[in-house]
């Protein structure tokens, strides 16, 4: 329950909340509570006997409960019930964490997975049950462009705000883009750099956030024939918007790197990084 609500709303509001719903013992430690500290014996009894029944019934007078669902208008009806009853069971097998569920399975008819996403301060093994697969992600991804992006589509017990100010450097798009061109010449499964990637040149160039649906769109519909070229044309028409006063000196620095690469090692990737390369510098001069 206390998922729904912050410190800050509780010390923004606490001469209406003092004296007249809480007292200034239970307030503090509700406090405490959210500033995720132990508690004592004493404060446990305060906080589960007294404090927590009071929020409950705050928050479901004002029609604030423990299923938070985003983008409501995309998801398929009879998927959100599914989705709830995955949550709760989630919910019992992990206790007090943040839970949201995401990706395909609530916007589209045929789906592979559904996607469970725990965020917890452990690094845990992610683990797969049936359809269901759970990824455990750090609490810090709550802040990232990629949960920006699932939470538009998604059900979750908890309450959120979108980020939207994010700081991408070039580098890491590049990198991004070359990792993505291996996977797709030695044929291994490259969707999930695909999205990463075309959700940062989307955002990088545009400042808009994808959500999962326009990405699954975007994904299907692109030639799987020529996707190395159409992925290497949209890597070029996004950077040279968005990069336009280091982006030459970088490419250039990357070109020279690989240039010095003996021929006798593997040329297909490094020869279209080279192209791609190339035609960025001469769209941005």
């Amino acid at each position: 329950m206390e998922h729904l609500i912050n410190l800050q709303q509780v010390e923004n509001n606490e001469d209406m909340l003092k004296g007249r719903i809480f007292t200034e013992i239970q307030l503090n430690i509700l406090k405490k509570k959210l500033q995720k500290k132990k508690l004592n014996s004493n404060e446990k009894t305060y906080y589960y006997k007294y404090i927590k029944p009071k929020l409950k019934a705050m928050l479901y007078f004002f029609g604030i409960n423990e299923i938070n669902i985003s983008g409501k208008e995309y998801i398929i009806k009879k998927r959100i019930p599914k989705a709830i009853e995955i949550l709760k069971r989630m919910q019992k097998k992990h206790k007090n964490k943040k839970i949201i569920i995401s990706g395909s399975f609530l916007f589209n008819r045929n789906y592979n997975d559904i996607d469970v996403f725990v965020f917890t301060k452990y690094n845990k093994e992610n683990y797969k049950i049936g359809k269901i697969d759970v990824n455990f992600l750090p609490e810090s991804a709550i802040d990232s462009l990629f949960f920006s992006s699932i939470s538009q589509i998604s059900v979750s017990n908890f309450r959120f705000a979108k980020k939207l100010d994010f700081k991408i450097n070039i580098k890491e798009v590049m990198s991004l883009y070359e990792t993505l061109i291996i996977f797709i010449l030695q044929k291994d499964n490259y969707k999930k750099e695909l999205r990463d990637l075309l959700l940062r040149l989307e955002y990088i160039s545009k400042k808009v956030i994808l959500n999962p649906k326009q990405l699954n769109e975007i994904i299907t519909n692109i030639n799987p024939r020529k996707i190395c070229e159409i992925i290497s044309q949209t890597f070029i028409n996004n950077i040279v918007f968005a990069y336009k006063k280091d982006i030459i000196k970088v490419l250039k620095k990357r070109i020279e790197t690989y240039k010095e690469i003996p021929k006798t090692y593997p040329q297909n990737n490094i020869n279209l990084y080279l192209t791609t390369y190339s035609k960025a510098i001469q769209y941005a001069t």
